[in-house]
């Protein structure tokens, strides 16, 4: 996958993770409770396509994607650079 692919992937799970907010105050749940669970698959892509390091089936590395995927104070640009390259490794 092309970085600036994994950009817009990224930038796409910002904005489902804001609409899952507005969601929960909406309705009550999430997407995960209802009829669009299947927007859990830009996760999962994004996931599959990240750098070895972290599609580890280790707990500690889900938990260090996950930590990355969802820093917001990092621009797309900057978590797909990490997430693709695995350049942190850290103990969480």
């Amino acid at each position: 996958m092309e970085k600036t692919d994994m950009e817009l992937l990224i930038e796409v799970e910002d904005e489902l993770h804001n609409m899952d907010k507005a969601l929960e105050q909406l309705a009550g749940h999430g997407h995960a409770s209802g009829a669009f669970i299947k927007l859990d698959n830009v996760f999962d892509v994004i996931h599959r396509n990240s750098h070895e390091y972290y599609t580890s089936e280790a707990d500690d590395r889900m938990q260090l994607f996950f930590q990355i995927l969802m820093s917001r104070e990092m621009t797309p640009e900057e978590r797909a650079d990490i997430l693709m390259n695995g350049t942190i490794r850290m103990n969480t």
